[in-house]
């Protein structure tokens, strides 16, 4: 018996996590895209092993070719959770990945995977303590849901609230259901303003932003880049620590 040594180039990787805690998803995952070929290593991590375009570069390693220009190929994710714990969506990314590993802090390193956040189902599970928001979008006027909204929850007081750090971020399903989970609220914290010295909630505007034309697998992290251009509709309301808000938005299109 002989044994060969094969030796090749990954391109890349992409790493999942939850848009809720950030953790990374450890089940696995149905993840495709067009002239790109994935395998799932023992770190969860999906490795792009072949990527239409970039055929010399697997077998180069010390030095690998200059064309095409880095980030100049666009292929787009598109995941799925057999599980259904976590919502369809796609993604695009951009190859060749930057190989110097004197970049390797900046975020088009090859040495760095490409994270890709995934957002909860309607009945996903939710940890004890979280504060959550169980949304539906409909189209006003209608029984019509949107699905593929985009729901930001910020604190009130934020100005403006749309450009502080969002405390939760949720996608509808196609029922127009999102569930948005909001962990960390302490069980009693200061009051803001006039009030009471000491309270149990925060105050927050929760937004949701819709794009008819996104189709029917959105892309979030485009939406929420372009969340200013999109139709939207706000309510504002109170959170508290293991707490369960039901709210209904509806958006005029």
């Amino acid at each position: 018996m002989r044994l060969e040594q094969f030796d090749r180039r990954v391109l890349g990787a992409v790493r999942f996590v939850d848009s809720t805690t950030g953790l990374p998803v450890a089940t696995p995952l149905s993840v495709r895209a067009s002239g790109l070929e994935f395998v799932r290593n023992l770190s969860g991590h999906y490795v792009i092993a072949r990527a239409v375009g970039l055929e010399e570069h697997t077998p180069a390693f010390e030095k690998p070719p200059v064309a095409p220009a880095l980030g100049s190929l666009t292929f787009e994710i598109r995941v799925a959770d057999p599980g259904r714990d976590y919502l369809p969506r796609r993604q695009k990314i951009k190859l060749p990945r930057d190989p110097d590993p004197k970049n390797l802090s900046t975020s088009d390193s090859l040495f760095r995977a490409i994270e890709v956040r995934l957002f909860p189902a309607a009945t996903a599970f939710t940890g004890v303590g979280w504060a959550v928001i169980r949304a539906s979008v409909l189209k006003k006027g209608t029984n019509q849901p949107l699905s593929g909204a985009l729901l930001r929850v910020t604190k009130k007081n934020g100005v403006p609230a749309d450009e502080t750090k969002p405390l939760g971020i949720g996608l509808t399903d196609n029922r127009g259901e999102a569930l948005v989970a909001v962990p960390g609220i302490p069980v009693t914290t200061f009051g803001e303003g006039d009030g009471e010295v000491t309270t149990n909630e925060i105050e927050v505007t929760m937004k949701a932003f819709f794009d008819p034309n996104a189709g029917a697998l959105p892309d979030p992290d485009d939406l929420e880049a372009r969340r200013a251009e999109l139709k939207s509709t706000a309510i504002d309301t109170k959170l508290g620590s293991g707490r369960v808000v039901a709210v209904q938005f509806e958006i005029e299109l």
